[in-house]
């Protein structure tokens, strides 16, 4: 069975230039995992920008103080990515490479629920 990635979030603004880069590289990495990302676009949709603000808090630090996007959200490892990135930096993210340490940067990662 395929693995799903549901659990990445991808959080964009549909004339975003930053945007517009990465989608054929998402769409690559896609192809290449065997599954699709939850894309959810923020300036034109409220739901999906409230959506996104739940998130504010990981995304704002991961973007070096405000929430931006492109911005990535894995939700099982709780971490964010921001900005274009390069397509090995994205899957080490989406397989939930821990971001410390010069891997998955420029990142964050939020203290586990309890």
């Amino acid at each position: 069975m395929a693995q799903t990635y549901d659990h990445i979030i991808e959080f964009y603004g549909e004339t975003c230039p930053h945007c517009i880069t990465m989608k054929p590289i998402v769409e690559e990495l896609e192809k290449e995992l065997g599954g699709e990302f939850t894309k959810l676009e923020t300036w034109n949709d409220p739901k999906n920008a409230e959506k996104m603000a739940e998130y504010s808090g990981i995304i704002g630090e991961a973007c070096g103080g405000f929430a931006g996007v492109p911005s990535f959200v894995n939700t099982q490892t709780n971490q964010a990515l921001c900005g274009a990135q390069d397509k090995e930096i994205l899957r080490q993210f989406a397989e939930g490479a821990d971001c410390k340490d010069g891997v998955c940067q420029p990142h964050t990662k939020m203290p586990a629920k309890a």
